[in-house]
């Protein structure tokens, strides 16, 4: 047959952390003793509170189509948030509620990217970055952070350039943009017109001190500047599909109208739970937060002293970027020198999920996040040193 799908879409490869998370999954109904450290999904419950919200929401007939871009009462309360908590000043009508941070990402780069236009993304980036701007005919430009701090983004910057992605805390290797780093980003961008995407979902996960965003340092961006956020991972809530996007009134109207040929509307009931979550802020998840920072001193802890391996203390999120070229580059009796050949090893003979650094940009490097019991964790952390010794011996 001589159909085909889209020459764009066929450029795009799967998500390489959910194609891992479903094999490691289908593996487990299997009956083998998978432990998954690929997925960026906190082991929380949602708290019972937003739980309780929905199921009374639902019981009072919030079952029907909701409005597009979110209802007033939502985006009254990220109003709120972004005012009170970041600084950002916007009205209601400049926010757009949707189905996950991803979808409102997406509709972003479809509203504000044209053919042939370049968008620096800093490395490691989230692999669905690269994705995105590909898909929308634009070309992703990728900047090292090491090399940001080091000399700005001004050797990068074209005619072309129409937007920059910023994460903070980064995913995946939980790193934190510092007041020096951001201002140095402002500058770079001043007095050019570059779209400034801020993916702020990790926000309440910052370990190491106040969490700082372009805007804190650089409020003149404003005009330039979009907010992506959630309630994913600040509340526990990955299942529930809660993002939202903030920015300039005329990219939000367009954000607005893709989702009304797509997702349509978040259902009222999940709105009506999210906007109490949103309500509450960072106090309300302030014990996540505490879990979080204990699981990562233990798993550095466990990691330490490990040979052939190199890694940052994370500042953010829950993910450990770890550097196994060292490791792949000894290894004597294991053919593939990647970290995707490693990766597919690891789940295959030591019944561990990670994901490969090439997801993100950095080839080399293995993803494992510790948002996991502190048993799995010790088991996971046990079998990828088994593997390590297994291929380097």
């Amino acid at each position: 047959m001589s159909l085909q799908i889209s020459k764009r879409l066929s450029s795009i490869p799967a998500s390489p952390t959910v194609k891992l998370n479903s094999l490691a999954k289908k593996m487990k109904l299997e009956g083998k003793d998978i432990i998954s450290m690929a997925v960026g999904e906190p082991d929380f419950d949602t708290p019972p509170k937003i739980i309780d919200l929905a199921i009374e929401s639902l019981k009072k007939g919030r079952t029907k189509y909701g409005t597009p871009g979110g209802g007033l009462e939502i985006r009254q309360a990220i109003q709120k948030k972004l005012d009170r908590e970041n600084n950002f000043n916007v009205d209601a009508d400049q926010i757009v509620v949707g189905m996950g941070a991803k979808e409102i990402l997406l509709h972003t780069f479809m509203s504000i990217l044209n053919e042939g236009d370049e968008v620096i993304l800093l490395s490691p980036y989230w692999v669905s970055y690269h994705a995105q701007v590909n898909l929308c005919g634009a070309k992703p430009v990728i900047v090292p952070t090491e090399a940001l701090e080091k000399n700005g983004l001004q050797s990068y910057i074209t005619s072309k350039t129409k937007a920059l992605v910023l994460t903070s805390p980064n995913n995946p290797d939980g790193s934190v943009l510092s007041n020096t780093t951001l201002e140095r980003i402002a500058k770079s961008v001043k007095d050019k017109d570059i779209w400034i995407l801020s993916d702020e979902i990790y926000e309440y996960m910052n370990f190491e001190g106040t969490y700082s965003s372009l805007l804190s340092v650089a409020p003149e961006l404003k005009n330039c500047f979009i907010v992506i956020n959630g309630c994913s991972k600040s509340f526990a809530m990955t299942g529930w599909r809660v993002g939202y996007g903030a920015g300039p009134k005329h990219v939000m109207k367009s954000v607005k109208t893709l989702q009304s040929h797509s997702s349509t509307c978040l259902p009222g009931f999940i709105e009506d739970a999210a906007t109490y979550a949103i309500s509450q802020g960072a106090e309300y998840v302030k014990d996540f937060k505490k879990s979080l920072k204990d699981r990562r001193d233990y798993i550095i802890d466990l990691l330490k002293g490990t040979p052939l391996i190199k890694f940052e203390v994370p500042a953010g999120a829950f993910y450990l970027y770890v550097d196994i070229s060292p490791a792949l580059e000894k290894s004597k009796n294991f053919e593939r020198t990647d970290s995707i050949g490693f990766s597919e090893y690891l789940l295959n003979e030591h019944l561990l999920a990670a994901t490969p650094g090439e997801a993100f940009g950095t080839p080399g490097y293995l993803r494992m996040t510790y948002a996991l019991s502190r048993k799995d964790i010790e088991t996971g952390i046990q079998r990828f040193k088994n593997a390590l010794k297994q291929i380097t011996d």
